[in-house]
């Protein structure tokens, strides 16, 4: 029953706003997100196709482009899993064929990166992520080293402990982990 309500929307906090989405100003947020035209315009279509897909779940949907066409080469838009993906074999030997791979895929909780999202840009060699939050908010992060979660999650943990809301502690975690780790993570506007 639970799985059922979330094809239906029924999650209410990660409705999407289709009018925001589907707007000029959320558009433009892409416009420069790359230095490349046609992989900016795949970035927005396939944020604007998984947010609306997505609205009213916790599920994400994923889009593996190619950093030079702008085409896209993988996508995962049936996952069951409460947000993520599970990487299969198909995923692994297709991303393995690219060494200029930029991905997207949708955060639910309208959350930054995670640790996850920072280790697995960097095992499998992605030149850069994409996140389209449920709330509108789109950021864009690389790895170029394994971090430790747990010493993230310790920081995201003990800026909570000392007033921050979960959002706030996990950006906060992101910024103290780049002063040790070869990581980045900014808001696209």
């Amino acid at each position: 029953m639970a799985l059922e309500n979330q094809r239906y929307g029924r999650n209410k906090q990660t409705i999407v706003n289709h009018t925001y989405i589907e707007s000029g100003e959320y558009r433009r947020k892409f416009d420069k997100a790359t230095n490349n035209e046609a992989v900016n315009k795949t970035l927005y279509d396939s944020a604007k196709a998984a947010l609306k897909h997505r609205s009213g779940t916790v599920f994400e949907d994923m889009y593996w482009i190619n950093g030079n066409t702008g085409k896209i080469v993988l996508s995962v838009l049936d996952s069951d899993v409460d947000r993520g993906i599970v990487y299969t074999d198909k995923i692994e030997s297709t991303t393995r064929k690219y060494n200029d791979i930029v991905t997207l895929h949708t955060h639910p909780g309208s959350m930054p990166p995670s640790a996850s999202d920072f280790n697995s840009c960097y095992t499998h060699g992605y030149t850069m992520g994409f996140i389209a939050c449920h709330n509108g908010k789109v950021f864009g992060y690389t790895s170029n080293e394994m971090i430790n979660p747990r010493l993230m999650e310790a920081y995201a943990e003990e800026f909570m402990k000392y007033g921050s809301d979960e959002f706030n502690a996990q950006i906060m975690a992101i910024e103290k982990m780049s002063e040790m780790y070869d990581i980045k993570m900014w808001e696209v506007q």
